[in-house]
């Protein structure tokens, strides 16, 4: 990356190469440089005149005085660039008197070499040092001309030999300044090109790293946003990869009670076939069990195939033969069962709901059936449930174990190794005890 550009000491590096305003601000600090050097020069030969002549003659000594109070005037006059042509004039002419007076005071003093060495210094170092146009260096240059040779021409006795040696030599001197400033002229416009294109180059550069710099924060935040953007899509994927595996596992779950249902179906079936004498018996005997079936299923996917809690599991199957409030109670507590266990004890409750509606409490409305269960935690975590009828027509012994209590025994003990403990038939109406073991399943029954 480029690092900002430094601050120039060249006060001309803060503006435009090409300007107007440029080229009068170097003017003008090149001319009070000019200035400053000519005011240090004058006052340096006043002083160092008066202590030497004693200030005799004093007609020098006011000379003296007036050139350094014009210089001083027109170093103070320079201050403003927006007047160019005035700037240059008072220039000038700060410049022509001291030609002038270095002149008149090379006549007072007798001494024309010491002016004329003076003139020619003064001639070059304004060629060289203040960048205005050859034509006001050639300007400055007749003026300097035409002082030495009045000089000469006032004090020497001998005056074409010493305007052959001097003014001879002079004259070719002074007017190489003309041709020297207008060098210098080309040579510093050359350099204010070159610093122009060096400048543009800068620019260009800057440009381009700006553009760069720009570039590189839209690539980051692309790659930023292409990243996100992976991130969210690799999390729909794992999202779409579970509910894959969920839809999988829930075809498998399906594919899987839709077989135990079909099974259970067909052996209900089969039982209830081979249980009956005639078709009318049959009908209502497969038809109440399939119902019960259908009603434990429904309740089941309700709740996601989640389970239920035992109390809503009771009310469900037997609720439909309660003949009032009393004829059927309820005291379960809390107890959650599973799934599995939902299915076979709920069709054991069926069982004996139809056959107590049948044959025993539920067959009139004097009966009632209490069901009950509790949590035996010291004996591996068993679940009892109590079936009791009270107060129904008397009952006894069957002669044979009918397809109620086969299907109630066979299923408990194949499908979730619970077993009937008790089965009595007391005169006021059966009692059922029921123990199933603490399921494997990761959704226990509390107690």
């Amino acid at each position: 990356m480029l690092q900002p550009e430094a601050r120039s000491a060249n006060p001309l590096d803060e503006l435009p190469d090409d300007s107007e305003e440029a080229l009068e601000h170097l003017f003008l600090e090149r001319a009070r440089l000019g200035l400053k050097l000519m005011l240090a020069g004058i006052a340096v030969v006043f002083v160092g005149w008066f202590f030497i002549s004693g200030g005799k003659p004093p007609l020098l000594s006011v000379c003296h005085a007036i050139n350094l109070l014009a210089v001083a005037l027109a170093l103070r006059l320079l201050s403003d660039r927006e007047r160019p042509t005035f700037n240059r004039v008072v220039c000038f002419l700060a410049y022509a008197v001291t030609i002038v007076f270095s002149g008149v005071e090379g006549v007072l003093a007798g001494d024309a070499s010491t002016p004329v060495l003076i003139l020619v210094g003064m001639a070059v170092i304004a060629a060289t040092l203040v960048p205005w146009s050859p034509w006001w260096q050639l300007a400055g240059v007749l003026i300097t001309i035409a002082t030495a040779a009045l000089t000469v021409a006032m004090v020497t006795a001998s005056r074409p030999l010493f305007w052959l040696q001097n003014v001879g030599a002079l004259t070719p001197t002074l007017i190489a300044t003309v041709f020297l400033s207008a060098a210098l002229g080309r040579q510093r416009a050359t350099a204010a090109r070159a610093e122009r294109e060096r400048r543009s180059r800068e620019a260009s550069l800057r440009e381009a790293n700006r553009r760069l710099e720009c570039e590189i924060g839209e690539h980051r935040k692309t790659e930023a946003a292409l990243r996100e953007a992976n991130r969210r899509a690799e999390r729909e994927i794992e999202k779409h990869h579970r509910t894959e595996a969920a839809l999988r596992f829930a075809m498998r779950e399906l594919d899987h009670r839709v077989k135990n249902a079909l099974a259970t179906v067909q052996s209900i079936a089969d039982q209830t076939l081979r249980s009956t004498t005639s078709m009318s018996e049959f009908s209502d005997a497969f038809s109440g069990r399939i119902q019960a079936l259908a009603r434990i299923h429904g309740a089941l996917a309700a709740r996601r195939w989640e389970g239920m809690m035992l109390t809503e599991l009771v009310e469900l199957v037997v609720g439909p033969y309660r003949h009032h409030r009393s004829s059927i109670s309820i005291d379960c507590g809390a107890t959650f069962i599973w799934p599995e266990l939902v299915r076979v004890l709920g069709m054991t409750l069926h069982e004996l709901a139809t056959n107590a509606a049948k044959y025993g409490a539920l067959s009139s409305r004097q009966g009632r059936v209490a069901i009950s269960s509790r949590i035996d935690a010291g004996n591996g975590s068993l679940l009892h449930i109590c079936w009791a009828e009270h107060d129904g027509p008397p009952v006894g012994v069957p002669p044979r174990r009918n397809f109620g209590m086969r299907l109630i025994e066979e299923a408990l003990a194949y499908e979730i190794a619970g077993s009937i403990t008790t089965v009595r038939f007391p005169d006021h109406g059966l009692r059922c005890d029921i123990a199933i073991p603490r399921p494997t399943s990761p959704t226990p029954f509390p107690a």
